[in-house]
């Protein structure tokens, strides 16, 4: 009599439903494919575009980028020889990418630039010296 009663105040599927979620869960894990189109991550450059005026290391409200650029005498185009980015200074405000003239920064879906040394934090995209 018991169980007659029973199943009409409740549905036996949602007493036995799992609440367990599995991990990595794809539905609700973050991945780059969940975050939002504006969201800010990790400052990349393409050095083939970057001509190496300077102009987002003179907007950056903490210096984190250091730029050094010399003429080539061959094509008399900018040689960008050292393009540094030191992550663990950087707060992704995105002043950077928005005065990129050549367009060459952009800002990547990855937020996690988990390290053990801070030195390491520190990312080159520079070409080298002539």
């Amino acid at each position: 009599m018991f169980k007659s009663i029973w199943k009409h105040f409740t549905n036996e599927d949602e007493i036995r439903k799992i609440d367990t979620e599995f991990y990595p869960d794809p539905v609700s894990s973050r991945s780059k494919d969940d975050f939002p189109a504006r969201a800010r991550g990790l400052l990349f450059n393409e050095i083939e575009k970057c001509t190496g005026c300077g102009d987002c290391r003179k907007v950056c409200p903490t210096k984190c980028i250091e730029v050094s650029s010399v003429i080539n005498q061959k094509n008399n185009r900018h040689w960008v020889s050292k393009f540094e980015i030191d992550y663990s200074n950087c707060i992704f405000c995105g002043m950077c990418v928005e005065v990129c003239g050549p367009e060459s920064l952009s800002q990547t879906k990855e937020i996690q630039p988990a390290v053990f040394d801070l030195k390491s934090l520190k990312t080159d995209f520079g070409r080298g010296d002539l």
